[in-house]
């Protein structure tokens, strides 16, 4: 079996680097642990349907009235703006 170092190369845009530096450097991480962290999300979500979720969710608030979500949530921003 063949055996790996853990050591892996990864060319991006420098762009791309430019925001994952400034992201690493504003979260006191470094590239190399914002890059392990995507890695490892996306193989937690390998084989995940959000589509099936999104449907399950629809199916749960399927009887809300649309307009009555709404007036609700306009009150509560009006609240959380008086608030301030």
């Amino acid at each position: 079996m063949r055996q790996y170092s853990g050591r892996l190369l990864l060319r991006v845009p420098g762009s791309l680097h430019q925001e994952l530096a400034l992201e690493a450097f504003e979260s006191g991480r470094s590239i190399n642990q914002l890059c392990l962290e995507a890695l490892l999300v996306r193989k937690a979500l390998k084989g995940y349907d959000p589509w099936r979720a999104i449907e399950a969710i629809w199916q749960e608030n399927r009887g809300v009235d649309p307009l009555r979500l709404s007036k609700d949530i306009s009150k509560a921003l009006k609240e959380v703006r008086h608030a301030r």
